[in-house]
C-alpha cells in the first residue's frame, strides 16, 4: 500500500499508523505532497520478513551504551536552525550538499529525544509557519518505529537526501552506489548496485545519503527493534523512492556488486 496520493495531505488524524508489517510511522505534520514524493511505491512485499537475510544480518549482538544526542535542541529549535539551511542548499540547486549533510547531522547530535507528542506538535506549528509552496516540500521530518526484524529493503531516494538518526534500539543500514552514468536505470532492466557501508546505527548515530552518494540503502531492526528520526531535504527535482529487487548473491564478492531491477 502507499500512504501518498495525488496532492494527498498527511493529517494528524492518523499520528501513528502501521504502514507495513512490523512498521509504526509516527506522523511529524500537516503536508501536501504529490503522489511522485518520498513514498512512491510503498508496498507490504517492499519490507523485510522476519526470516529473511536482512533479518539475519540485522541480528546484531548486544553493544554497549554509547553516548546520545547532547540535548540541547528541541525538535522547534532544531527545525528553526536546520530551515534557513535546506533553503539556501535547495537555491544552490544542490551545491556543496556533503558539507550541507554534515551540517544537518551536526544538528541532529544536538537533539533532545522527543516523545511523539513533542515532535507532532513541533512539527505542526513549523509548517502552520512555513507551509509548502504549490504543493512542494523543502524539508520533511519523520520518525519510524520499527519491529525486530522488520524495516525498509533496498530503496532509492530520487533528487533528494536524508539523513536518520538512531533513537532507541539498534538497526543495520547498508548503503550503495548505482554504477553506470545513470542513476535511474530503465525499468525492467538489470543493472549493478555496489554496497559501499554496512553499519549498526545505534541511538546518537547517525547515517547520510545524498543525490548522487550512497543514494541507495536498506534499514532493517535489530533483535530488540528501533526507532529512528529522518530528515529529508528535496529539491524541486525530485521523484520519490522507488524500491528494488536485489540478488542476495554478490556477482562480484570482492567489491560487494549486486545485480537489482526495480519492482
Amino acid at each position: 500500500m502507499s500512504w501518498f496520493q495525488d496532492d494527498a495531505v498527511l493529517l494528524d488524524e492518523r499520528p501513528r499508523e502501521t504502514v507495513a508489517e512490523g512498521v509504526l510511522l509516527e506522523r511529524r505534520s500537516l503536508l501536501r505532497v504529490s503522489a511522485a514524493a518520498i513514498a512512491a511505491g510503498l508496498s507490504a512485499s517492499c519490507f523485510a520478513p522476519s526470516g529473511s537475510q536482512s533479518s539475519n544480518d540485522a541480528a546484531l549482538a548486544p553493544t554497549p551504551e554509547v553516548p546520545r544526542t547532547d540535548g540541547s535542541l528541541d525538535v522547534a529549535e532544531f527545525l528553526a536552525e536546520m530551515h534557513p539551511r535546506a533553503q539556501r542548499y535547495i537555491a544552490s540547486g544542490g551545491e556543496r550538499e556533503e558539507a550541507y549533510l554534515m551540517t544537518i547531522g551536526a544538528l541532529m547530535a544536538r537533539l533532545q529525544t522527543p516523545t511523539p507528542d513533542q515532535a507532532r506538535s513541533a512539527v505542526m506549528g513549523f509548517m502552520a509557519e512555513h507551509p509548502p509552496v504549490d504543493g512542494a516540500m523543502e524539508i520533511m521530518l519523520v520518525m519510524f518505529q520499527l519491529e525486530a526484524g522488520k524495516g525498509f529493503t533496498h530503496h532509492d531516494h530520487r533528487d533528494y537526501n536524508g539523513v536518520v538518526l538512531g533513537v532507541e534500539g539498534s538497526a543495520h543500514v547498508a548503503n550503495y552506489d548505482i554504477l553506470g552514468d545513470d542513476l535511474v536505470p530503465p525499468k525492467g532492466t538489470t543493472f549493478q548496485i555496489r554496497q559501499t557501508r554496512d553499519d549498526v546505527l545505534l541511538p546518537g548515530r547517525f547515517s547520510s545519503l545524498a543525490t548522487t552518494r550512497e543514494n541507495v540503502h536498506e534499514l532493517i531492526a535489530g533483535p530488540d527493534g528501533a526507532t529512528v528520526l529522518d530528515v529529508f531535504t528535496f529539491l524541486p527535482t525530485s521523484e520519490g523512492s522507488h524500491f528494488m529487487d536485489v540478488e542476495s548473491t554478490p556477482r562480484d564478492a570482492e567489491r560487494r556488486i549486486y545485480d537489482a531491477s526495480w519492482t
